[in-house]
C-alpha cells in the first residue's frame, strides 16, 4: 500500500469515529434544545464537505500514476487491490450516507491478505518486493576471430599506396659461352587501397544515461561491437566499391582454389593448402563459417560405415581442444566468412591500417537533440585493408 492510500485509509478511520461520536452527542442534544441540535447537524454537514475534499485528493494522487504510468514507469505488473478509503469511499453503505438514507456510515473490512492480484492473478510487488537483478542481460555478441589473424598497421594518410609484384618469369638457365643469354620477366603493379570510414549511432535520452550508468557502459561496449564485426565483414567480402572496403573474397584479391570434380570438402581443402605451397608461400591457416566447420566434422565415410572420415587424421584439435585445425592447419571459424567459402592463406599475404581505433563520442548539439534532451551516441573507426600476395591468398567453395 503507498503512503497516499495508508494517509486516506487513516483519514476514513478517523472521520468514522468523529461522525459516530457526533450522531450520539446529537441525540442526546436532541434533548437540550434545537440550538444545539443545529450546531451539531452543522458539525455534520462540514464533516461531510471533508469528506468530499479527500475524494478530490484521492482523485488527483491516482491521476498523477496514471500520467507516470503513462511515461513509461511502470509500477506494477497487475491489478492492486483496493485500499481501505478507496472501498470504504465505493462502498453502499458511505452512498446511503452521502444520500441521507441512513444517520449512521460504518463497513467491516475483512483481513484476507493475498500476494497476487489482476485477472487472471498474477504476484504483485505489493506486499513482497521483486527480486530486482543489477545489470543488463547483454544479446549476443560474436567472438571476432579475424582481425586476430589479420597482421595490423597504422597510418596518418586517407590512402594506402604500394606496389606489388605482378608477374616473375624466371628464365634463368645455363647457356653455352657466347650464346645469348635468357631474358627474365618481372612486372609490378601500383595499388591504392582508401581509407573508409565505418560509423553508427543512437540516441538516447540524457536524464536516462544520468539515471542508469551501466546503461552507458553496455552502449559503448555494443557500440564498440557493431563497428568491429563490421570491419571483419568488410576485410573478408567487402566489394572494394566505395564506400566498402576491397575484400579478400573481391576478384584480384586472391586466387581460386583448384576444382577436381571427384574431390569431397576435404580434397579442396588439401588442394588448396599445396596450392599456396606450390605459389612459393607458406599457408598458416584456414578460414571457414562455422555451419560448414560443423558438416566436415559430421561428414561420414558411406552407406553402412559411420565412421567420420576427419577423424582418420584430417581434422584435429590443440590447446585442449580450444583450436581445431585442419590438415595440421589452425582453422579460424567465424559467422564473418560467407557459408559454402573456405579459405587458405599465409599470414604475410595481408594487412589492415588503422587510421583511427574504433572509438564512441557522445554529442548533444546534434539536429534537436538540446530541444528534447537527447544525446547522440557514434561510433566508428576508419582504416584501409590490402592483399600483398593474391596468390598467397586460396578461396574454394565448398559443396
Amino acid at each position: 500500500m503507498s503512503n497516499i492510500d495508508e494517509a486516506l485509509a487513516a483519514g476514513f478511520k478517523s472521520l468514522e469515529g468523529q461522525i459516530t461520536e457526533k450522531f450520539d452527542n446529537a441525540n442526546a442534544a436532541a434533548l437540550k434544545g434545537e440550538e444545539v441540535q443545529k450546531k451539531h447537524t452543522a458539525d455534520l454537514e462540514a464533516m461531510g464537505k471533508d469528506f468530499d475534499d479527500m475524494k478530490k485528493d484521492m482523485q488527483k494522487a491516482t491521476d498523477s500514476l496514471t500520467s507516470i504510468q503513462q511515461k513509461g514507469i511502470k509500477l506494477d505488473q497487475g491489478e492492486a487491490p483496493k485500499t481501505m478509503g478507496q472501498a470504504f469511499t465505493e462502498s453502499s453503505q458511505f452512498a446511503d450516507f452521502k444520500s441521507g438514507k441512513n444517520t449512521k456510515c460504518s463497513m467491516e473490512f475483512k483481513n484476507t491478505i493475498i500476494g497476487e492480484g489482476g485477472s487472471p492473478q498474477n504476484p504483485t510487488d505489493t506486499i513482497v518486493q521483486r527480486d530486482d537483478r543489477p545489470g543488463i542481460i547483454g544479446g549476443a555478441f560474436r567472438q571476432l576471430r579475424i582481425m586476430d589473424a589479420i597482421p595490423q598497421g597504422s597510418t596518418a594518410s586517407n590512402t594506402i599506396h604500394y606496389t606489388r609484384e605482378l608477374l616473375f618469369t624466371n628464365n634463368a638457365a645455363e647457356t653455352s659461352e657466347g650464346s645469348t643469354k635468357p631474358e627474365s620477366v618481372l612486372t609490378f603493379e601500383a595499388v591504392d587501397e582508401p581509407v573508409r570510414t565505418i560509423p553508427h549511432f543512437i540516441k538516447a535520452s540524457k536524464q536516462v544515461l544520468d539515471d542508469a550508468p551501466m546503461l552507458q557502459s553496455y552502449i559503448d561496449l555494443r557500440m564498440r561491437y557493431g563497428v568491429n564485426l563490421r570491419v571483419e565483414q568488410q576485410i573478408i567480402a567487402g566489394n572494394g566499391t566505395s564506400p566498402n572496403l576491397s575484400g579478400i573474397t573481391t576478384t584480384g584479391n586472391h586466387t581460386d582454389a583448384t576444382v577436381v570434380s571427384a574431390d569431397n570438402n576435404f580434397d579442396l581443402a588439401n588442394r588448396m593448402k599445396y596450392q599456396v605451397i606450390a605459389a612459393d608461400y607458406n599457408p598458416d591457416y584456414y578460414m571457414i563459417n562455422p555451419a560448414d566447420w560443423g558438416t566436415l566434422e559430421r561428414l561420414k565415410v558411406g552407406t553402412g560405415d559411420d565412421r567420420y572420415v576427419g577423424a582418420d587424421g584430417a581434422v584435429g584439435y590443440i590447446n585442449g581442444g580450444l583450436i581445431p585445425t585442419l590438415w595440421g592447419l589452425p582453422v579460424v571459424i567465424s559467422n564473418s566468412v560467407t557459408s559454402g567459402t573456405i579459405i587458405c592463406m599465409a599470414s604475410d599475404a595481408t594487412m589492415f591500417w588503422n587510421r583511427q581505433a574504433t572509438t564512441v563520442e557522445i554529442f548533444d548539439q546534434n539536429q534537436d537533440d538540446v530541444e528534447k534532451n537527447l544525446l547522440t551516441i557514434r561510433a566508428e573507426a576508419r582504416g584501409a585493408f590490402g592483399v600483398f600476395r593474391p596468390a598467397a591468398v586460396i578461396v574454394g567453395s565448398l559443396t
